[in-house]
Order: structure tokens, then C-alpha cells, then sequence
């Protein structure tokens, strides 16, 4: 609880992962990859319920001995390649619903951000639930440095295509532009239900910065090496 408001967060972990097969209970320095998430998660101060909504036996069974709630296995149908988020999360809330509990925020976090901690989980939620100009929401964001609009080009017949002039008269300086920034996909954090009617995108969402590092997100094995190194390097454990 925080503020006498209530905080679910579901971990979504199905098994049918193609790029990198069973990529979220692949072993990542010495832990499966979805144990990073539920333990940020379980420690988290403001977090009532940490649950792992899986098609996997296997997968739920891993996610109970660290900690997580594995109260059903999800329905083959919502678990596809393409079931969307809003089913899996909308069948999570009605099961809980039909159990007597009911929360006022939902934290869908992916077992493939690992670098995301407790601590950006305990901010994120102060965010938005002190600030003062109506935020519903508040998602993962980081800015774009090397692929900032800026820098893009085409390639016709393998020579260079500018998309703005300045790109070819000018020597662009980085911190000159604009900022830009991108879904960097760490934590989506919203009233319930607001997310009902509006999903996590609209214009009463936040933006959680965080930096280029944190923002890896596992999807092939190339990731996992990376991510790795960082958590080494920066002594998570």
C-alpha cells in the first residue's frame, strides 16, 4: 500500500518465446531470468501482490520458489503469439475480482527488463501517485542518443538519402537537438481503471527516465551476454 492505495503487479511469462526459446527462465548471472523481477518486485515497499500470470507448469513452479504468486495457469488462447497484453491482464484482474480482491494500480512488469530494481519500482510509484496535474499512468522511458530522428537516413542505390538538410550541412551536435525518447519497456504502471478504458498510452501517462543502460531488454542471446556483463559490472545480485 502507499497512500491507502492498493498495487498489484503482474509478471507475464509464457512459454512460447521463438527468438530465444524459454528465454525467461534462461539462467542470467546465476539466477533464471524471471527471478530478477519477481525479487524487485517482492521488494518493493509499496507492492500488496506480486503475481506471475504463465501457460507453463514448469515456469510456475520456478516463479513459487522465489516468492511469486502463481494463483492459476493461463488459458492456452492467452498465451498465443498473438493474444494481446489487454487479455492476459484483463483475465488476471477479473480472477481476483471473483476472489474478493480487488487493487486500485496494476504494475505489469516483464521478466525481460532484469535491470529494473526495487528502488525505480518505490519512485516510479511515488510519481504518480503525489503528483498534482491528474497522471493515470507512468511508463518506462529512456532518450535516444545514437538513433535520435536527427541522425536517420535512407540509402538510395547504396548512396547516402538525408531526411533534413542540416544533415548534410552541418556537423549535428548531440546536445544540441531536441530530446526524444522511446518505450524502453522496464514498467507500465497505471489505475486500474483507467487502464480498462485508456491502456497504459495516452495523455495522462508519466515517463519513468531511465538510463541507456537499464533499458536492455532481453530478446536473443546476444542481450543475455550483455546484460549479464552490466549486472557483474554494477554488482547485482
Amino acid at each position: 500500500m502507499y497512500k491507502d492505495k492498493s498495487f498489484i503487479a503482474i509478471i507475464p511469462a509464457r512459454s512460447g518465446s521463438k527468438g530465444l526459446p524459454d528465454k525467461n527462465i534462461k539462467e542470467l548471472n546465476s539466477k533464471p531470468l524471471i527471478a530478477w523481477t519477481i525479487e524487485s518486485a517482492l521488494s518493493c515497499k509499496y507492492i500488496d501482490e506480486v503475481m506471475v500470470t504463465t501457460d507453463s507448469q514448469e515456469y510456475a513452479s520456478i516463479s513459487k520458489n522465489y516468492g511469486a504468486n502463481v494463483p492459476f495457469i493461463r488459458p492456452k488462447e492467452l498465451a498465443s503469439d498473438t493474444a494481446s497484453r489487454r487479455e492476459f491482464i484483463q483475465h488476471t484482474l477479473k480472477y481476483y475480482m471473483k476472489n474478493g480482491k480487488e487493487f486500485d494500480y496494476i504494475i505489469l512488469l516483464e521478466p525481460t527488463s532484469p535491470l529494473r530494481t526495487y528502488n525505480d519500482l518505490n519512485v516510479a510509484i511515488e510519481k504518480l501517485v503525489n503528483n498534482k496535474s491528474g497522471a493515470e499512468a507512468i511508463v518506462g522511458v529512456c532518450e535516444l542518443e545514437s538513433t535520435h530522428p536527427s541522425f536517420l537516413i535512407k540509402l538510395q542505390d547504396s548512396f547516402l538519402k538525408f531526411l533534413d538538410s542540416k544533415q548534410q550541412s552541418e556537423v549535428l551536435r548531440r546536445q544540441d537537438l531536441e530530446k526524444f525518447y522511446f518505450y524502453e519497456g522496464s514498467l507500465y504502471i497505471s489505475e486500474v481503471n483507467s487502464y480498462l478504458e485508456k491502456e497504459f498510452y495516452h495523455d495522462k501517462t508519466l515517463g519513468y527516465v531511465v538510463p541507456k543502460w537499464k533499458s536492455l531488454e532481453i530478446d536473443e542471446l546476444e542481450d543475455l551476454v550483455m546484460v549479464e556483463a552490466i549486472m557483474k559490472h554494477k554488482r547485482y545480485t
